[in-house]
């Protein structure tokens, strides 16, 4: 069953914050989590040009600036989160480069859940969504700025592959504890070239065989997921017509009000993913919704 048991918050003092504690605080409601760590990277102040200019108003000879982040940070957490029996936290502050603190603290803390803000416009926090993406070995939730904390549909996109198959484990797992969510598995479908063929109606035919085969594809590939609660559970198959996969899921997302994506880090086709970009990042930098990247 999926816990995310130890899971890490990257925090940033900026208006991401409250949104990324909303978040944390409704997952724990719905998964329950054990121990949550919230890392704070202050600027390395050995180089001058990374000094972020709000932290000299931090400074004081009797209060040393990591005591107080620590103190704002131990503030906002108890606002939001308060103090649930069982869930421990730890406020950890660094100096140092953001992007390489929250890699290494993920993998030194044996994190099962790292969660990050995607904010419209970056202010210079380090902290990348697509890169932290890329580097991190554990799953990672991406939240946007505008998300609301809620949960009550997940999208998982699926392209039959072994990743895919454990985002949609993750997700069931979520709405058998949580009965009132509902779980959407969703295809995209490549379609045929519009010019491969004189006739129309010879694409026309093609195009059917190829749905064909994947509502087989995709009922094969639902099997092993019976024992789960299918009543949660919607398949929908959609054509790539704009052939452009993560854009119809994005666009899937926005349109049936999904609160979540989970989708695994990398699909089939490893080549794509190295000369055009994973599906997976473009949907992390689209999706008006958190996204789960699930590894």
């Amino acid at each position: 069953m999926t816990t995310f048991k130890r899971t890490l918050l990257a925090m940033d003092l900026s208006v991401m914050d409250p949104k990324l504690l909303e978040w944390v605080g409704a997952l724990d409601k719905k998964l329950g989590f054990q121990k949550v760590y919230l890392l704070h990277v202050m600027p390395d102040f050995s180089a001058p040009q990374n000094v972020d200019i709000e932290f000299h108003s931090l400074f004081s000879a009797d209060y040393p600036a990591d005591e107080k982040v620590r103190d704002r940070l131990a503030e906002d957490v108890e606002k939001a989160l308060g103090k649930r029996p069982g869930l421990e936290l730890s406020i950890e502050v660094r100096e140092g480069k953001p992007y390489q603190k929250v890699v290494h603290l993920s993998a030194a803390k044996d994190i099962q859940l790292l969660v990050i803000g995607r904010k419209k416009h970056s202010e210079g926090s380090g902290i990348s969504a697509r890169r932290i993406t890329r580097a991190a070995k554990c799953n990672v939730m991406v939240v946007p700025e505008n998300s609301k904390a809620q949960l009550h549909h997940i999208l998982v996109p699926v392209d039959f592959s072994a990743l895919s198959a454990k985002a949609l484990r993750i997700a069931l797992d979520i709405a058998l504890k949580n009965t009132e969510i509902k779980v959407t598995a969703l295809y995209v479908m490549d379609l045929p070239p519009s010019n491969a063929f004189d006739r129309p109606y010879a694409n026309a035919g093609l195009q059917q065989l190829l749905k064909n085969a994947a509502r087989d594809a995709f009922e094969k590939f639902l099997t092993e997921f019976a024992d789960k609660t299918p009543f949660t559970l919607a398949e929908v198959i959609v054509d790539n017509t704009f052939n452009n996969t993560a854009r119809h899921i994005s666009n899937y997302a926005q349109t049936q009000d999904v609160d979540m994506v989970i989708m695994g880090a990398q699909g089939h086709s490893t080549w794509e993913n190295l000369w055009f970009g994973s599906v997976t990042e473009k949907v992390v930098e689209t999706a008006n919704c958190p996204v789960l990247v699930v590894r």
